[in-house]
């Protein structure tokens, strides 16, 4: 989704104005730490949902009007989780979406509403080396400029693991399957969750 749609769907809140949305129907939120393939996996999902996919992360950068990377550098973490809030309560605002967020996002407790009003949520989890593994060519990761990587994620892990659950309507680990059958198993939870009575 981009900026211009985002914003057609909601107006813009004022900052510490923590307004939330109605709450939305049919969409599929996917939380978890980085490398657990939310962006992968939710690309694929969308496609057999036939739902639109939207990253909270691209809604960020448009906000800012520059990369994740440089808004930690020049402006600082704070900053970036006010812009990340308010991603989210745009997307939020939306329908039959996959929406996939930021690593961080439940490590502010403004989101958790959030989180459960926007949809289906999803953890998807991956073992500590998995997810190593996967994000180690990528150097656009600002938490893990480290001196050591695995350790850093071992401690993020076990600070927001407790944030994940109680987020979470699902739980699926994804360190031994594929990004085919992550998305293909998730389908198919997602049609019978979305279609039950009750369903966000």
């Amino acid at each position: 989704m981009s900026l211009e749609e985002t914003e057609s769907r909601t107006e813009t809140v004022e900052q510490g104005e923590a307004s939330l949305p109605p709450a939305a129907r049919g969409n599929v939120v996917l939380i978890g730490f980085m490398g657990t393939g939310k962006s992968s996996v939710g690309r694929r999902l969308a496609e057999s949902l036939g739902f639109r996919f939207v990253d909270t992360d691209q809604v960020v950068v448009d906000l800012a009007g520059k990369p994740i990377t440089r808004i930690f550098e020049e402006d600082g973490e704070e900053r970036f989780r006010e812009l990340e809030s308010e991603a989210l309560r745009r997307c939020a605002s939306a329908d039959a979406q996959v929406i996939a967020t930021g690593g961080g996002i439940v490590t502010q407790p403004r989101n958790h509403e959030l989180l459960k009003r926007a949809g289906h949520v999803v953890w998807l989890k991956a073992d500590p080396e998995t997810v190593l593994a996967r994000v180690s060519r990528n150097r656009d990761r600002p938490l893990l400029q480290t001196a050591d990587p695995l350790a850093t994620i071992r401690e993020l892990y076990a600070a927001r693991v407790e944030l994940y659950r109680a987020c979470a309507d699902e739980e699926v680990n994804t360190t031994d399957l594929t990004l085919e059958e992550t998305a293909y198993g998730l389908a198919e939870s997602a049609r019978i969750a979305l279609a039950s009575p009750g369903a966000p």
